[in-house]
């Protein structure tokens, strides 16, 4: 018996370490975090592996499920790196031809398959093994757990595509251990010398930057030609070119900029987004050319201060503070591959030890300030962004807990008197509404705050695609006015708004003529992007379109990164959609009619359907809810997946001594989810305020004790269900009913973005309540169970 448990746990972990890894490498390939991809796919797979299972049960006697087991636990070892190298290998982007379906369905497809192998195994494991089913669902359990704790230590020590490679590894072992089960040595050592090969194989990719690696990111191949160093890490892949000497980089230069020439290192996060650090050897007065950017307006204003830099980098916006005089200079930067790069790689490049005043502090910003006591003449925020955020089309990113009016109340709260928040944003084209929906942010935190003439506190200055925001906790003095029009005439910078200064922006004389903060929730169909402020309810900062103007925005010809984002879910779910009817819904059908059972009961199809939509709309609810509160998403989806994970198999083990002696009894649970659901919307927005300033495993804890509780009540459903299906005599359906909650739990998904992004993330949670509900109803109005258990 130990070793089919401790093969079951070892597949278990495996499997859930696929997904969570897989998650960081679609941040890598594709425009932005598709979390939702990949838990899609696990489901998909899943399911479709199960059910295989049920619908040619003539390859599964009873005295054949040993080897079976064996043989889908090897299969899905070997199909992991498979399937690693196929992925990579397909170009992901979005074009308006029919070959962006097929590339999207291949791709869908291809890191699908190990979840199959893995449904096969793990249905197997649950329901033909002779052992006790609580200890097998212990070992089930208790495997997932320790692979979502893995998965983040094995990306802090590979990369990606390496730490997929090891997963294999994982899932090896788990084959050599049911090996011993089935008594069969020459596959057992078949899976230990595979197991060997491929940690070998995985120590040497991760020891080379040109091993396994994505051949395609974003849109164009990656040629890995002119790399110094690369560093992945559980939130980004983190690259840096060789140094070079030319123009330095800038944001919004001024056209009055002398010519400099300056040696950089240019870096990316996630093959996009750019910082670069400038060779530092304590001269200052190298860096006087600083002024000449936009970003650097705040930092002049308050010289001579203390400051706290929010986004670090490589360095730009500290060296600018360091110019000007600054006596104190905090460095927050939540990235530790970008610490590690500034600190140890290239220390003697960045010259950041020889900085007057200067720490570095790896924390994420808003976390950091509201756990210091300490105020600040500046909060400074220049670009801060991954491009993952600005398509935050599946799950928020870490950036997006800075552009919220819940955070802006922080950095409000930390200023000394007549202190300045300054932050920059792209000012051009359709990423123009980052501007203005970040004016509306700034706006409404004044509102919030009691300030009767918010103008007086509020300036925004631009130059060529980029604009920064100045913010202060008193009316800005004459004295800041004046500085602000000077600087303006001596860099040629435009003045998009300032008090006593008429504006010719319509979007901010709109969002200007607020005074109360409930009507600005009018912004969000002002137009064709969504300008409203921003609320940790729904920390969509970046994702600005309404998905009814769509249409209109490609009739035009838009091709902004906003509009790309909601494509690339679009595209994921048809594929997603396709893939369901063709390997689930349609073979499912046609075994139904050969074997002739009798027809399923609507309050069937409405409960399972109801329960798989629910799950995920809870489950994605809150990854995006608490990822906000943890400081990246894919904390917040190990924690949402272990806590559900776990909690759920608690709730399914205590729901066997649940005594269906009514339909209301069987319909309880479903309620039992609803109400503690609901409970759940009530609580999370206080409680995130109230311990955001914990250190993460603090957060973590409390992320689980708002978790649990929801899961271990979800746990009831699927098995009271089942259980209820054979009452009333409708054991042949049961196929149909696992295929319906797993269908619908592969395309809840991405509903539960959708639904996120267009209204808020407590409205999809709500409907989650909303389809626990409709399944009690469901069972409660259904035929009478025959007999209690």
């Amino acid at each position: 018996m130990l070793p089919f448990l401790v093969g079951l746990s070892l597949v278990c972990a495996g499997t859930l370490m696929y997904e969570i890894v897989l998650t960081r490498l679609l941040s890598a390939v594709c425009w932005y975090y598709l979390a939702s991809v990949s838990i899609s796919m696990a489901m998909f797979g899943m399911t479709a592996g199960a059910l295989a299972v049920q619908i040619r049960s003539e390859w599964f006697s009873q005295e054949q499920i040993p080897h079976r087991i064996l043989q889908a636990v090897f299969a899905t070892a070997v199909s992991i790196p498979l399937a690693l190298i196929v992925a990579l290998a397909i170009p992901i982007d979005f074009s308006y031809a029919l070959e962006t379906l097929f590339s999207f369905l291949l791709f869908s497809s291809v890191i699908a398959v190990p979840f199959f192998f893995a449904g096969v195994a793990v249905c197997l494991a649950l329901t033909r093994s002779p052992f006790p089913i609580g200890r097998v669902y212990f070992a089930d359990l208790f495997g997932a757990s320790l692979g979502s704790m893995a998965s983040i230590l094995l990306l802090k020590l590979v990369d990606a595509p390496s730490g997929i490679l090891v997963i294999s590894v994982v899932l090896f072992l788990g084959s050599a251990a049911f090996a011993i089960y089935a008594k069969d040595d020459a596959y057992r050592r078949r899976s230990l010398i595979f197991a060997v090969a491929m940690l070998a194989i995985a120590g040497l990719n991760a020891s080379t930057l040109h091993g396994i690696q994505p051949i395609w990111t974003k849109g164009r191949i990656d040629r890995r030609d002119d790399l110094a160093a690369e560093l992945w890490n559980p939130i980004s892949k983190v690259r840096a070119l060789r140094p070079g000497w030319g123009p330095p980089q800038m944001w919004g230069p001024s056209t009055h900029m002398p010519p400099v020439t300056v040696e950089e290192i240019q870096m990316d996060i996630d093959d996009d987004a750019g910082t670069a650090m400038v060779h530092f050897e304590g001269d200052l007065d190298r860096f006087r050319y600083l002024r000449y950017d936009v970003t650097s307006l705040g930092a002049q204003m308050r010289s001579g201060g203390t400051a706290a830099i929010i986004g670090v980098g490589g360095g730009r916006d500290v060296m600018n503070c360091a110019v000007n005089g600054f006596r104190r200079v905090v460095g927050i930067e939540i990235n530790s591959a970008i610490v590690t790069f500034d600190t140890r790689t290239f220390r003697s490049f960045s010259g950041f030890d020889k900085i007057p005043g200067f720490e570095l502090h790896n924390d994420e910003g808003r976390s950091y300030l509201t756990r210091t006591n300490e105020k600040f003449d500046l909060i400074q925020a220049s670009l801060v962004d991954t491009w993952a955020a600005t398509s935050a089309g599946a799950m928020t990113l870490v950036e997006n807990s800075l552009y919220t009016v819940d955070a802006w109340r922080i950095f409000y709260h930390h200023l000394q008197p007549g202190g300045l928040i300054t932050f920059s944003r792209w000012y051009s084209g359709g990423e123009a509404a980052q501007t203005f929906r970040l004016f509306a942010v700034a706006w409404a935190m004044l509102l919030d705050q009691g300030v009767a003439n918010p103008e007086r506190y509020i300036a925004l200055v631009s130059s060529g695609r980029i604009s920064t925001i100045i913010v202060s906790n008193q009316p800005l003095s004459e004295k800041d006015v004046a500085k602000i029009r000077a600087f303006a005439r001596e860099m040629d910078f435009h003045i998009s708004f300032l008090s006593g200064e008429p504006t010719t922006v319509w979007e901010l004389n709109k969002i200007s003529g607020f005074r109360d903060l409930g009507a600005m929730s009018q912004l969000r169909d002002a137009g064709d992007f969504d300008l409203s402020p921003v609320f940790d309810g729904s920390p969509y900062f970046f994702n600005a379109v309404r998905l009814r103007n769509i249409p209109r925005l490609i009739a035009r010809g838009g091709r902004g990164s906003n509009l790309r984002a909601l494509l690339f879910v679009f595209t994921f779910m048809f594929a997603a959609v396709i893939l369901v009817l063709a390997v689930i819904v349609l073979p499912l059908r046609r075994w139904s009619r050969q074997q002739d059972a009798p027809r399923a009961p609507a309050a069937g199809f409405v409960y399972f359907v109801a329960v798989g939509i629910g799950f995920m709309f809870v489950e994605i609810g809150m990854m995006q809810q608490l990822s906000i509160f943890l400081g990246h998403p894919v904390y917040s989806l190990i924690a949402v997946l272990g806590g559900l994970i776990l909690s759920s198999g608690i709730g399914s083990l205590v729901s066997d001594r649940l005594r269906l002696c009514s339909r209301i009894a069987t319909g309880l649970p479903a309620i039992a989810v609803a109400l503690a659901v609901c409970m759940y919307t009530i609580a999370v927005i206080p409680v995130m305020h109230r311990f955001t300033g914990g250190v993460l495993w603090q957060r973590v804890a409390v992320a689980l004790m708002l978790v649990m509780p929801c899961g271990f009540l979800m746990g009831f459903c699927f098995p009271v269900g089942l259980r209820w299906m054979s009452l009333i005599k409708q054991e042949r359906n049961l196929p149909w009913m696992w295929a319906l909650n797993g269908a619908a739990g592969t395309l809840g998904t991405f509903a539960a973005v959708l639904i996120s992004m267009e209204t808020s993330i407590t409205v999809c949670v709500l409907a989650a309540a909303a389809c626990y509900l409709l399944a009690a109803i469901a069972v409660m109005g259904s035929a009478r169970p025959q007999q209690t258990a």
